[in-house]
This record gives structure tokens, C-alpha cells and sequence, in this order.
């Protein structure tokens, strides 16, 4: 039966934008296609009319959304054909490893009017100052909100009782692989986001990732009470005994993990409170405080930080409307529009 899963390959974090686009794919998928061209050039559209066409066609599809534009994508997988259609432009640049074999190129930038993009030179160099200028601002409060976060976590952690947390992961890691079978080979770990800091707010896709999932171990916990460790021990000893996981990072602090689904058990592990009809079991780790203390204050700041960042993705987004708006009017959409059809052609052929 043919499904839907939607996540981010990159994220807008407090070091930055953080990539992770190389796990969009396998390490040696059966096809990949890169698309080249400037803003405007339909890359987007291109690459959900494809995932739409053969979605309806029963293929299973994933895509992966753009964390400065969340309606926008940077990449499509067709996972039952293990093909994927990539945007490899900046920040994320991709390029063919094994050209002809493995990638190819798709340059959109050829049907690009050069004259007339020059015509609105002064406009688009302003817009593209602009843009820059705003990711710098909000990336300096995602990580002014980081710090905050930091100062939580260390209060916290000065007063849990860690030696009770150790004692239910082992508990958590033994009741999720009691009776399991153990394979020879090592299993692979695939590290992206399913929440991202977007222009539109905090996006969420984790609902479409659990499809298949039939329990769910819910992490609850303030910073610093250990969730992100032991979801990294939970991974760290799934791929060990041969099951392939999907982790999915933080939106602010790249590094740390808020969840992992384990697809062949069937199995997700989240510390974020998801609405969904699944069996499922509660662990608070806030129990495990010895103290609690008001944090409040250091929250309201927090959020306050972050939501100033997210004004600055809006201004961000605001001036890649303006360069996009002009690359848009100096490009063939008919060479595009056979650019597509000759990439559905392709596809076909290798499905």
C-alpha cells in the first residue's frame, strides 16, 4: 500500500544550517537525479509533481521538506524503486558521484534568460544581501535560546539521580529486545529531522513517519534529564544487533536526539507528546529530580529568543520571495516542462 512520509534532511539550528541531506538516500541508491538552477527555477514543483505521479501510482514516497520553506522540498525519495530526485543547489550542495551510473545532472539553469535577469541585477544582489544578512541574525538567537537551554539542563542535571535513569535504559533496552534475534551485520543508522525552525513556525511531520508503528516508549523529561542519552543508547545497541534505525535530531541543538523509530520492530521512542492511537508506555524522567525548581523565567526568555529567530527565517524567506519572483520571470517554463516529462521517462524506464 502506498504511503506518505514527510521530514526535513536539513534544519535552521543554533550552529546554523545542519545538514544531514546525505542520508536522504541510500550510500548507493539505484538512481539518483541532482537538479541544478537558480531560485524559481521549479525545482520544487518539479520534484512533488513527480513524487505525486508516481505516489498515485502505488510507490511509496517520502519527501523531504525544505527547512526554509516548509511547503517547499529539497529532495524526493521513491522508496519501493530506491530512486530519489534531489535538489543539490546551496546550502545543500550535491554532486554526482558516480555520474551515469548511479547520478546524473539535471541543469535547469540552462533555460535561464540571462538578459533579463540582469535587467533586475540591483534588486535581486539587495534581496540576496538581505536573505543573508536575516539567517545571520536568527541563527545568533537560536543560539542565544541555546544557551538558556544549556543553563536549564545543568541545574537539572545537578539534581537527578542518574544512577536510577542508568538503571531503567537498561531496563528499556532489555524489555525492547528480549527474545530478538541478533544479526551478523551490523545495521545502519539514518540521521535526519522530523521538526524543524521554518518561517512558518516549529514544523512537525513526525505523524507521517509512524505509519507502521505499533508501539511507542514516550520519553517525557526536562533538559537535562537524560532523554537524548538514552535514545542514543537505545540506537547505538539496535544497530549493533543488525536492525536498521531512523534518528531524528533536535531542531535547535542538531546533535541531540528527540527520536528513533525502529522499523523492522515497529517500535518509536519520542520525548515529544505526539495525538495518536497507539499503545504506548509513559517514562518520566523528571521523576528521577531530586529537586525541581522554577524554571519558568529561563522558558519565557528561551521562547521569547526563539521567536525572534523565526522572525528573521520570515524576513529570510520574505527576500528569497523577491529573488525567486525574478528568476521566475526570465526562465523557459516549456524547457522545464520537457525537462520533467524526460526525467518521469527515465524513472519509468529504471522502475
Amino acid at each position: 500500500m502506498a504511503k506518505v512520509r514527510r521530514m526535513f534532511p536539513g534544519g535552521n539550528t543554533s550552529e546554523g544550517f545542519y545538514s544531514y541531506h546525505k542520508y536522504i538516500t541510500k550510500d548507493t541508491p539505484k538512481r539518483m537525479f541532482i537538479l541544478k538552477g537558480g531560485p524559481g527555477s521549479g525545482k520544487s514543483t518539479i520534484m512533488k509533481q513527480i513524487g505525486q505521479k508516481f505516489y498515485k501510482k502505488g510507490y511509496c514516497i517520502e519527501y523531504h521538506h525544505c527547512p526554509s520553506d516548509s511547503d517547499s522540498v529539497d529532495g524526493i525519495v521513491i522508496v519501493d524503486a530506491d530512486i530519489a530526485v534531489i535538489d543539490g543547489t546551496a546550502p545543500h550542495m550535491i554532486d554526482p558521484i558516480m555520474p551515469g551510473l548511479l547520478d546524473e545532472i539535471v541543469d535547469l539553469g540552462k533555460y535561464i534568460d540571462e538578459s533579463k535577469v540582469t535587467k533586475n541585477k540591483d534588486v535581486i544582489l539587495k534581496a540576496k544581501h538581505e536573505n543573508k544578512s536575516s539567517y545571520r541574525s536568527a541563527y545568533s538567537f537560536f543560539s542565544a535560546g541555546r544557551e538558556i537551554l544549556n543553563e536549564i539542563a545543568e541545574n537539572n542535571k545537578e539534581r537527578m539521580e542518574f544512577g536510577k535513569v542508568n538503571k531503567i535504559s537498561c531496563e528499556i533496552l532489555e524489555e525492547i529486545f528480549k527474545d530478538k534475534k541478533t544479526y551478523l551485520e551490523v545495521g545502519n543508522a539514518r540521521h535526519l529531522f522530523n521538526r524543524a525552525l521554518t518561517p512558518q513556525g516549529l514544523t512537525d511531520y513526525t505523524e507521517t513517519l509512524i505509519n507502521d508503528i505499533e508501539y511507542i516508549y514516550y520519553l517525557k523529561g526536562d533538559y537535562g534529564t537524560g532523554k537524548s542519552t538514552l535514545l542514543r543508547r537505545v540506537s547505538e545497541e539496535a544497530t549493533l544487533r543488525g536492525y536498521d534505525v531512523e534518528v531524528f535530531h533536535q531542531p535547535l541543538i542538531p546533535q541531540k536526539i528527540n527520536s528513533i523509530v525502529l522499523p523492522q520492530l515497529s517500535l518509536l521512542i519520542i520525548t515529544d507528546e505526539i495525538d495518536v492511537k497507539i499503545q504506548r508506555e509513559v517514562i518520566d524522567l523528571d521523576d528521577y529530580l531530586k529537586e525541581k525548581i522554577d524554571l519558568v523565567e529561563s522558558y519565557n526568555i528561551f521562547e521569547c529568543l526563539i521567536g525572534k529567530g523565526i522572525e528573521y527565517l520570515k524576513n529570510a524567506k520574505a527576500n528569497h520571495d523577491i529573488l525567486e519572483k525574478y528568476y521566475h520571470e526570465a526562465i523557459d517554463f516549456d524547457g522545464i516542462e520537457k525537462e520533467k516529462e524526460k526525467l518521469i521517462e527515465k524513472i519509468n524506464i529504471l522502475i
